[in-house]
């Protein structure tokens, strides 16, 4: 019965993605017909705008917050940056995108992304904060790994799904509270040949970074030199 679930989800998702691809797409944004996201409907997405930690970017008067300013961030990420808060438009297009497997809405959000990179990151590779196993081969894909496939051809950087697995599942995330987060993705992920390289990690969105640290940790323990840190969307 399993395997048959598993066949009849997989069946699915290729329905819907050949749906996607045959029938006019009506824009997520504004209704009108021609993509499934308009390039100029995502500029007026709610935009994550300064003043905010240089760091976490979470929003702060001062150049770092508090927490970010008492933190050892030797062995995590140097910087993070989104272009969206996740709320409105941004909100709606990700979990469309994330639960209802409307995977064409995130290239035009892969690149608005893509945008917001720091020139002085000088990013060698683009590394997607990667899925469980089980829990990719039951989504049909990792939104991750779509938008940072966007974000590289537009950095100009190559894109490394290899360098960063995930070796432990873990609880979701979005249902678990701040002090929850910060320990339930330890020992999740394994790093492996970024040794010297400046790696940008890539995910769709982030709330405290808890995911982006424990990433940041696993490639930073294999050698890599920098570890920056980009999300489509930051819920503040």
């Amino acid at each position: 019965m399993l395997l048959q679930a598993m066949r009849d989800l997989s069946q699915s998702v290729e329905r819907r993605r050949l749906l996607e691809f045959v029938l006019p797409q009506r824009c997520l944004a504004c209704g009108r017909f021609g993509a499934a996201l308009h390039e100029e409907c995502v500029a007026s997405f709610p935009r994550a705008e300064r003043p905010r930690c240089r760091v976490c970017w979470a929003p702060s008067r001062i150049l770092l917050c508090e927490r970010c300013a008492l933190a050892d961030g030797r062995d995590s990420f140097t910087e993070l940056r989104t272009p969206f808060r996740f709320s409105g438009s941004a909100r709606r297009a990700l979990l469309e995108a994330k639960f209802r497997g409307v995977t064409a809405i995130l290239p035009p959000l892969g690149r608005a992304a893509a945008e917001v990179v720091e020139p002085s990151w000088r990013v060698d590779v683009v590394v997607p904060i990667p899925l469980a196993p089980r829990r990719e081969r039951r989504r049909g894909f990792n939104q991750a790994a779509l938008i940072a496939r966007e974000v590289a051809a537009t950095v100009g950087a190559p894109l490394a799904r290899d360098r960063l697995i995930r070796v432990r599942e873990s609880e979701a995330q979005a249902s678990l509270g701040a002090a929850e987060r910060a320990t339930n993705l330890a020992g999740a992920f394994r790093g492996q040949a970024v040794e010297g390289a400046r790696a940008l990690l890539v995910d769709d969105v982030t709330t405290t970074g808890s995911t982006f640290t424990e990433a940041a940790r696993a490639l930073r323990a294999v050698g890599a030199a920098s570890v920056f840190a980009l999300a489509v969307a930051r819920e503040d």
